[in-house]
Parts: C-alpha cells; sequence; structure tokens
C-alpha cells in the first residue's frame, strides 16, 4: 500500500475534525517543506476560527445556526481537500514530508510514526511568579511533559514535570526576580520521546 494522506475527516465529527484542521494548520506555519501552501496556512486557521465559532453557537432547535455551521464545515473541509492536493503534489510519495505536513497518513500500518524534532520553546510571564511554556503540535504526540528547573544549568539539574495533554502549560508560584530553565518533551506511541531546547526565562 502507498503511503498518502487520509480523508478520513470528511467524515469526522465536529470536533475531531476542528483538532486536527487545528494541528494542520499549526504543522504548515512557516514548514519549509511547504513554504508556499494552497491556499494560505492563514485562510485555513481563520476557516479553523470560523468553524468554532459557528459550532459554539449552533443549537439543536435553531435552524439557521445549524445551517451556518454545516456551511462553515463544509468550507473548511473543502480548504482541506485542496490542501490535500497540494501536500501530495508537493511531497510526491515522500513519507517524512507527508508526516510534517500534519495530515493522518494510512499506508504505513505496522510502524512506529517518528515524532519530529522540537525545534522551538517560546516561554512568557502574563502575571508575577508564573510562566508559560509553549512548543507547535508534534504529530503523533500523546502527552507533552512540561519542565523547569533553576539556574545555573547544568548535568545535575533537577527538573520538575508536569504531564499535560497540551502543548501549552502554565508554571505558578515561582519566584520572582529568579531565572530558570525550561523544556518540554513530547511523548509519543512506544515511549518515543524528543526534547525541546532548554530555554532561560526570568520571572517577573
Amino acid at each position: 500500500m502507498s503511503v498518502r494522506i487520509s480523508t478520513k475527516y470528511r467524515i469526522s465529527s465536529d470536533s475531531n475534525l476542528l483538532k486536527s484542521s487545528y494541528t494542520i494548520s499549526d504543522m504548515l506555519k512557516t514548514n519549509p517543506a511547504f513554504p508556499d501552501p494552497k491556499p494560505a496556512q492563514s485562510v485555513l486557521q481563520a476557516a479553523c476560527d470560523d468553524f468554532r465559532l459557528a459550532s459554539s453557537m449552533a443549537g439543536r432547535k435553531d435552524r439557521a445556526l445549524l445551517s451556518a455551521k454545516n456551511d462553515k464545515r463544509a468550507a473548511l473541509i473543502s480548504i482541506l481537500d485542496e490542501l490535500n492536493e497540494y501536500v501530495t503534489a508537493t511531497s510526491k510519495g515522500d513519507k517524512t514530508m507527508l508526516l510534517q505536513s500534519g495530515f493522518e497518513i494510512v499506508g504505513i500500518r505496522g510502524e512506529s510514526r517518528e515524532l519530529q524534532p522540537i525545534t522551538e520553546l517560546t516561554v512568557q510571564s502574563a502575571l508575577p511568579g508564573t510562566a508559560t511554556t509553549r512548543v507547535k503540535r508534534v504529530t503523533g504526540a500523546r502527552s507533552y511533559v512540561h519542565q523547569y528547573t533553576t539556574d545555573p544549568l547544568g548535568p545535575d539539574s533537577v527538573w520538575v514535570s508536569e504531564t499535560s495533554l497540551n502543548r501549552e502549560h502554565t508554571f505558578s508560584s515561582l519566584r520572582s526576580v529568579s531565572r530558570y530553565w525550561f523544556r518540554v518533551l513530547a511523548i509519543g506511541k512506544g515511549n518515543q520521546t524528543v526534547y525541546s531546547p532548554p530555554v532561560a526565562w526570568v520571572i517577573q
């Protein structure tokens, strides 16, 4: 069986369609393997946001809002179909490139999906004593482990870990005006693990 993109998103539930669409949007953003997606990544992102809003407003008894939601769903699927064609043509059957697109892939049964490296970690502090770590979604990751340790960073550093299903996590009760180091691990099938580079941050 050849490796190709699955089109099961066409029949997915609304929640699964939205989740997979946001994953594809994140993976295609500034992705060197797919430098000029058609439609543009921003178009997909906007369609995801529109569908999410329409879904939140739709009610079983309001036929107009339900119809509007279904229209946004159809528009999102149409964009995914176009991106499917673009990614398929660009990758030319290259499995690694297909996996980097964020789409679900068929034709790799029995293989463990290799997690892609985490190349960038961002850290922000919205409130004193807090730090939020964030990475791009890692296709195939089942969970994320967000970690921090105190400065200086060394081989004997003890990392404080908090496991989450989300690629973003906020730590609290950190010491103000103190320098910490942060990193994120993505855990996949068969306990595959990839690490982000560590990032230093001074807490407010």
